[in-house]
């Protein structure tokens, strides 16, 4: 044991093993964007500019009709760091560390069993539900009632019908991965388990209690770490307030503020990822705010989800402002990155997706190319400095370790800690989907 010790580039190497495991939303994000951070010294809150492919709307006619181009592009921060860190003295090394298990005699498998694992399970806990909340409070698109588990297909493939809606090729509709945990799973087993076609599925599913890796057209991944989302505290009936109609340029690729009244007397709260439609001013929906294709501009059928982007309250119930994703941008407003049918007129009906203080689970359909996960080694300390440091990158999950050992000679303390400097970003949010649950 005193030999692994002395390794941390072995120590730091069974970490990534172990969290490779466990980051089942980190690994279905895009990595393309660390190299950008990798390739200079960058400091915790660097930031990056991600540029988007352009996106250009058809003219007709043979009269020349140039269009402006446009740059499009995404800030990416890292910023978040996530440690475990410990220690003990010459006294506790060599007494009180333990090779094994004194009530059943069984020995730890070096590192991995005493320290490895225990570490990394801490580590993967908080990045990756971290990384599922970003996910779903930053997607608009949803299925589903919140608080209630499905228990068919319906919304599961409801969900990809919304991603190729907003324009997911189809070439790639067989990278798609949904992203659920054990009690979603369950009632889709028993929602399902009369159906007569394909036999080995069915069998596979009561043989296992779970899901089968691949359905419906989808990778499945179960995860225990998905969001769990609890509605505001809401009554009344909730308008869009605007003299004109509520637009702003950029579509799927920005954000907008949208003025808000109607709600109940007393303590409105919308919280962070928070969906909503917006209707018509007669109707919630027939005639409101419906997504239309990236390419065609046409209208898809389905009323625009909208997701709110921080808690926001109102103490007096009669006005709101939402920070919402994604903007309302009409083709009249900005026909090159258009998402809707129109802006929110003045008194158009909003309607929360979910009761009043409601909270359930939240699964996620997702692309790898939707979000985000970027993580990069910290800077560690020079030779000389007192201190052995491992840094270690796993390609499939994304993740960036850093490891230092070091050894206070003034109190004899045997120093470890372990380093993930990360973060997240919305690429092209329209290309995920939340699964109330």
């Amino acid at each position: 044991m005193d030999n692994l010790l002395l390794t941390p580039n072995v120590f730091a190497k069974l970490i990534v093993m172990n969290l490779g495991r466990d980051l089942f939303v980190c690994k279905n994000m895009c990595h393309d964007v660390t190299p950008e951070f990798t390739n200079k010294k960058n400091p915790i809150g660097a930031s990056v500019m991600v540029r988007k492919p352009y996106r250009f709307s058809v003219s007709k006619g043979l009269g020349y009709q140039p269009q402006p181009i446009v740059d499009t592009q995404t800030p990416v921060t890292i910023s978040q760091v996530a440690q475990v860190s410990y220690d003990w003295d010459s006294i506790e090394r060599t007494l009180q560390i333990r090779t094994g298990d004194a009530m059943t005699g069984k020995q730890f498998n070096g590192l991995n069993d005493l320290f490895a694992g225990p570490a990394a399970v801490a580590l993967a806990s908080t990045i990756n539900a971290e990384a599922a909340t970003f996910v779903a409070d930053n997607t608009a698109n949803n299925v589903g009632t919140l608080g209630t588990p499905p228990s068919t297909q319906d919304s599961y493939l409801k969900a990809g019908d919304y991603l190729v809606a907003q324009g997911l090729p189809n070439e790639e509709q067989k990278n798609l991965v949904l992203i659920i945990n054990r009690r979603m799973s369950t009632a889709f087993i028993n929602g399902t388990v009369g159906y007569y076609n394909p036999q080995n599925v069915i069998s596979k599913q009561l043989e296992d209690g779970e899901m089968v890796p691949r359905l419906m057209g989808y990778k499945i991944e179960m995860d225990q770490t998905i969001n769990r989302h609890s509605n505001g505290i809401y009554s009344g009936t909730p308008l869009c307030n605007g003299a004109t109609p509520q637009t702003a340029a950029g579509g799927n690729n920005a954000t907008m503020n949208l003025n808000t009244d109607g709600w109940g007397a007393g303590v409105s709260q919308l919280t962070k990822g928070t969906k909503f439609t917006i209707g018509s001013a007669s109707s919630a929906t027939i005639g409101g705010v419906n997504s239309v294709h990236p390419q065609t501009k046409k209208d898809t059928g389905y009323q625009q989800c909208f997701t709110v982007l921080a808690d926001t309250s109102d103490s007096s119930g009669a006005m709101a402002t939402l920070p919402i994703y994604p903007a309302i941008t009409p083709a009249t407003v900005d026909a090159q990155y258009a998402n809707v049918t129109g802006g929110a007129v003045d008194n158009a009906i909003i309607t929360v997706v979910g009761a009043s203080a409601v909270t359930g689970d939240q699964g996620l359909l997702m692309h790898e190319q939707a979000f985000a996960f970027v993580s990069v080694p910290i800077v560690g300390p020079d030779p000389g400095e007192g201190a052995t440091v491992a840094e270690i990158n796993d390609e499939e999950t994304g993740i960036a370790l850093s490891l230092i050992k070091a050894f206070d000679a003034r109190t004899r303390t045997h120093i470890h800690r372990v380093d993930v400097l990360y973060d997240f970003a919305r690429l092209y949010g329209e290309l995920a989907c939340v699964i109330q649950g």
